[in-house]
């Protein structure tokens, strides 16, 4: 197992812990990530990267701040990409699953698997 993938593997179990988020595994290295039945991205182990879908708005922000790639569409819709590489790439990503999550769930406050 490559770094990249204990840490894409990392970003799935914490998602996995999160109310109403499920992993769905699409091939072998590849799995989609759902709140209920709603699409938060794509984990993509063999590339090292984490889709993220986002709205027009977050999508401009995010890629003029660096914060996240484009990238193609995941189920039809705009999404940004966040290469796994290292610990402070797992943290970002989660944080950009994060506020998708929030959005779907109308919550403001992050969500963490310690509250």
């Amino acid at each position: 197992m490559s770094r990249a993938d204990a840490l894409v593997d990392e970003i799935a179990n914490e998602l996995d812990t999160w109310p109403g988020v499920k992993i769905e595994l699409q091939s072998p290295s590849t799995a989609l990530v759902r709140y209920e039945t709603l699409v938060l991205g794509v984990l993509d182990r063999d590339r090292g990267v984490a889709q993220i879908l986002v709205s027009p708005p977050e999508y401009s922000e995010l890629t003029e701040r660096g914060d996240a790639e484009p990238s193609d569409p995941v189920a039809g819709h705009e999404s940004v990409g966040h290469a796994v590489e290292g610990p402070s790439d797992v943290t970002a990503v989660l944080g950009l699953f994060d506020g998708r999550y929030r959005e779907l769930r109308g919550e403001d406050e992050p969500y963490s698997s310690s509250d």
